[in-house]
C-alpha cells in the first residue's frame, strides 16, 4: 500500500496514478479507515518532505526497502488523524483517492 500511496507525493500528477491507486486499495483487505489512517498517518509523514524539495525532488517514488524503513521511523501508527484543513493538497488527494476506493468496491460488489 506504502509504495502506491507515494505516488501523491512526487514530482508528477497524482491523477495519473490514481485509478491504479484506488484499485489497489480496493482490492486489498483493509476497511476504508484503515486506508485513511495509512495515508495520513503513515504515508504522508514518510514522504510529504519530497514536495519541497529543492532543485527537484523525486519523480519516480522512493525504493520500497527506503520507503518500508522511512514509514516505520516516521509513521503516527494509533494517533488521531491530522487536522485536514492544515493539509489541504492532502485531504483533496484523500477525498478523490477514496472515492475511488468506494467505487471499484461497490464495482465488485455488483460484479
Amino acid at each position: 500500500m506504502w509504495d502506491h500511496m507515494q505516488n501523491f507525493w512526487m514530482d508528477t500528477d497524482p491523477s495519473i496514478f490514481l485509478a491504479d491507486v484506488a484499485s489497489t486499495c480496493a482490492q486489498s483487505k483493509y476497511s476504508l479507515e484503515e486506508l485513511e489512517a495509512i495515508f495520513w498517518n503513515e504515508v504522508r509523514p514518510a514522504v510529504s518532505f519530497n514536495m519541497a524539495m529543492f532543485p527537484a525532488p523525486e519523480w519516480a517514488g522512493f525504493k520500497i526497502d527506503w520507503l518500508k524503513e522511512r514509514v516505520l521511523r516516521k509513521s503516527r501508527f494509533g494517533k488521531p488523524l491530522p487536522r485536514k484543513w492544515l493539509h489541504p493538497y492532502a485531504a483533496n488527494w484523500w477525498r478523490k483517492l477514496s472515492a475511488g476506493i468506494v467505487r471499484h468496491r461497490s464495482d465488485a460488489r455488483a460484479s
